[in-house]
C-alpha cells in the first residue's frame, strides 16, 4: 500500500511540473504576441508574400519601379500587416511572358500591350476582370475605353502616349522652321536642314524597332485616313498591304530613309538617342517613351513632338494615340489579393502623381496631378484637333516580320513588293492560328 501510495504521489509531482512548464511557456508567448489591446489575444505574425513581375520593355525605369515597390512594400505593411518582397524582371522581348503564360509558370503581376496583345490574353484566360477594382473608378473616360475588353477592365494602364516623331526645337527655331503639315513641307524642311549641314534624321538601324516604327506610322497613317475599312478587312483575310503601297505607303518612307545618318546599321537605340539628344540629327522616328533616356543625355535639350505626313492632305498627317504598357495580375496568382493590391496602388491618391511625373508618364487617371509637358501638350493638340488615330492590335508575327523586312528594305535586300508580301504572308499565318 505505501508503495502504490509513493508511485501515486511521483506522479502528481511530476504533473505539477508538466503543468507549470506549459504555463510559463504560454505566458511566454503570449508576451510575444502582445497587440495594442495589452496582451488580450494573440495576434498572427505577419504574413510574408513574394510577388513575382514581369514588365517587358521598361528596363530603363528600373530604379523607379525598385522605389515605388518599396514604398508599396511599407504601406502593405502598415495597413495590412503583411511583409512584401518582390522578384522583378524587366525582359526586353514579350515573347518570354508568352512562354509563361502557356507553360503555366505566370507571373504575379506582368505589363502587355493592351491594343496588340490585349484581345489574345482575354481569349486565352490570362486576364482578370477588374471593374470593381477602386483604381478602375480613378480612370479617365478615353483611357478607360482602351484597357476595356468584352465590357471588362483588364488592368491599370500607364504608359499612354500620342506618337509620331521627335524633333529637336534649338534647330528648328533657329532656321526658322515648324512641323510640316504636308510631304511637300516636311521636303522644304529636309532641303533647309541638308542646305545648312544638318542630318534631317537620326537613323538607328542596327535593331528592327526603329524602322519598324517608321513603316508602322507610313501605313497605319493611310489607312487611317484613306481606307478606314482596311484593319476590319485585314483581319478577315479580304486585304492586303499592297492597297496602301498603292496609295503611297513608301513615300514618306523612302524620304526618311535618304535623308538620315550614314551606317544606320550600325548604330543602336541607346547610341542613336545619345546622338539625337546631343544633335547629330533634327528628326528621329519614335515615340516620347524615350523622352527621359534624351533628356537624361542632355538634361537641356528641348524636345518637340510632330505628326508625320505621308501625303500633300494636312488631314492624313496624324499621331498615334496609344496605351503600350498596361499591368494586370495573372488570375490563379496564389498571391492575387496583394498583387491587385499593388495594380491599385499604382493609382494611389497620394503617391501616384510624383510616380508618373518620374517616368514621364501621362495622365491617366483623374485623381492625378502630373506636370504637363511640352511634348505632351503638342500630342494632346494634334488630338484635339482630329489628327490622331486609335492604336490598332497587329499580330505579333506581323509586328515582328515589319520590323525585320524593314530594315532588310532599307538594306537594299529587298523591294518594296516584297517587304508588303512578306507582311502579307505573316498576318494571314496569325489570322489561320487564330481560327
Amino acid at each position: 500500500m505505501k508503495k502504490r501510495l509513493g508511485v501515486w504521489l511521483v506522479l502528481l509531482l511530476l504533473i505539477s511540473i508538466v503543468s507549470a512548464c506549459g504555463s510559463s511557456n504560454s505566458a511566454s508567448n503570449s508576451g510575444n504576441n502582445t497587440g495594442a489591446s495589452g496582451g488580450d489575444q494573440a495576434v498572427d505574425p505577419p504574413k510574408k508574400v513574394e510577388l513575382n513581375l514581369m514588365l517587358t520593355g521598361l528596363g530603363r525605369f528600373k530604379e523607379q519601379f525598385d522605389q515605388y515597390l518599396k514604398q508599396f512594400a511599407a504601406k502593405e505593411k502598415t495597413d495590412k500587416g503583411i511583409e512584401v518582397s518582390y522578384n522583378l524582371e524587366l525582359p526586353s522581348d514579350a515573347n518570354l511572358l508568352k512562354t509563361r503564360l502557356a507553360s503555366g509558370d505566370a507571373p504575379d503581376i506582368f505589363s502587355f500591350h493592351a491594343a496588340f496583345d490585349g484581345p489574345t490574353f482575354e481569349k486565352g484566360g490570362y486576364l482578370p476582370d477588374l471593374s470593381n477594382e477602386p483604381f478602375a473608378s480613378k480612370l479617365i473616360d478615353t483611357i478607360r475605353n482602351v484597357v476595356t475588353i468584352n465590357g471588362k477592365v483588364i488592368g491599370v494602364p500607364m504608359e499612354s502616349f500620342s506618337w509620331s516623331y521627335l524633333y529637336n526645337k534649338d534647330i528648328f527655331d533657329k532656321y526658322g522652321l515648324k512641323a510640316p503639315t504636308t510631304l511637300s513641307e516636311m521636303k522644304q524642311v529636309v532641303e533647309t536642314l541638308k542646305s545648312n549641314d544638318v542630318t534631317p534624321f537620326m537613323l538607328a538601324y542596327k535593331e528592327e524597332s526603329f524602322p519598324g516604327w517608321l513603316t508602322q506610322l507610313a501605313f497605319e497613317s493611310v489607312a487611317a485616313k484613306q481606307d478606314p475599312d482596311w484593319w476590319e478587312r485585314m483581319n478577315k483575310g479580304e486585304a492586303s498591304f499592297k492597297e496602301l503601297k498603292d496609295k503611297g505607303m513608301f513615300d514618306i518612307i523612302d524620304l526618311v530613309n535618304a535623308n538620315g545618318t550614314k551606317r544606320p546599321l550600325e548604330i543602336g537605340a541607346d547610341d542613336g538617342l545619345a546622338k539625337f539628344a546631343n544633335g547629330e540629327g533634327a528628326m528621329l522616328i519614335t515615340g516620347t517613351w524615350y523622352a527621359d533616356s534624351i533628356l537624361k543625355a542632355n538634361p537641356n535639350f528641348k524636345l518637340g513632338l510632330g505628326a508625320l505626313p505621308v501625303n500633300d492632305d494636312p488631314d492624313s498627317t496624324m499621331v498615334n494615340l496609344a496605351v503600350s504598357t498596361t499591368l494586370t495580375v495573372y488570375p490563379d496568382s496564389p498571391n492575387k489579393a496583394v498583387a491587385t493590391d499593388f495594380l491599385n496602388y499604382i493609382l494611389d491618391d497620394n503617391d501616384s502623381s510624383a510616380f508618373f511625373d518620374q517616368l514621364k508618364f501621362n495622365k491617366v487617371a483623374k485623381n492625378q496631378n502630373i506636370e504637363t509637358f511640352p511634348w505632351t501638350e503638342q500630342g494632346n493638340q494634334y488630338v484635339e484637333s482630329g489628327h490622331s488615330y486609335l492604336d490598332q492590335s497587329i499580330p505579333q508575327s506581323a509586328n515582328e516580320a515589319i520590323g525585320k523586312m524593314s530594315q532588310s528594305y532599307f538594306s537594299g535586300q529587298i523591294t518594296q513588293d516584297q517587304l508588303v508580301d512578306e507582311i502579307d504572308k505573316a498576318w494571314k499565318k496569325s489570322i489561320e492560328l487564330q481560327k
